[in-house]
């Protein structure tokens, strides 16, 4: 065999090695892309079943939902119809009340007044919370008493007689008129010439024969 020959399948050989290399590794990356697909198709699978399912529960939500929304509309309905009945029952006993009341109140000033004009006019009504106030009675004053003053030329026993007289006028003054500031100013007066008859008891006039 000649050289040309070996050159030529040792070509052949390397070119059928790579081409045998170059299938292996398309079936390998063609393995790859086919796990990868697999992946993608189980997480997709999944992704569709669990948005299957959200679906399934969003579509019983919205059926809830319309079923709460028609209960509530019913009952607001029936709330707004009660509340327009309580308030109108309200209103018309809120009117009787007041008509009740202002029926008692005439009906009160009508026997009021009545009364008023039952009495007699000449007589005024008292009122008995305030009793009627009179007004206290002036004191008398007991007059002051006369004073008797003994003339000069009497003698210290005629003195000591007409002071012993004046003491008991006052004090017969004093007895017969009641407790006031008035007889205790008449029995000073009274009894201030005393002094003076002590003061000329010093001096004793001479007797003459």
């Amino acid at each position: 065999m000649t050289s040309k020959q070996l050159d030529r399948r040792r070509e052949q050989s390397a070119a059928a090695h790579a081409a045998a290399e170059r299938t292996r590794t398309t079936v390998t990356e063609l393995e790859n892309r086919l796990r990868t697909n697999a992946d993608l198709t189980t997480q997709q699978k999944q992704a569709l079943r669990n948005a299957e399912a959200e679906a399934r529960r969003l579509k019983r939500a919205l059926k809830t939902q319309a079923r709460d929304k028609d209960r509530l509309e019913k009952a607001h309905r029936k709330a707004v119809t009660r509340a327009g009945k309580a308030q109108s029952k309200a209103s018309a006993l809120e009117e009787k009340y007041g008509k009740s009341l202002l029926d008692d109140l005439i009906q009160r000033e009508k026997e009021r007044d009545r009364a008023s004009a039952s009495e007699s006019p000449a007589v005024a009504p008292v009122s008995p919370a305030l009793p009627a106030v009179v007004p206290p009675a002036p004191a008398e004053t007991a007059p002051p008493a006369p004073v008797e003053t003994a003339p000069p030329a009497t003698s210290n026993t005629a003195r000591a007689t007409a002071a012993r007289r004046t003491a008991a006028n006052a004090a017969s003054s004093a007895a017969a008129t009641p407790r006031t500031r008035a007889p205790r100013k008449t029995a000073t007066a009274a009894e201030t010439p005393a002094p003076a008859t002590t003061a000329r008891r010093g001096t004793p006039r001479k007797r003459t024969p």
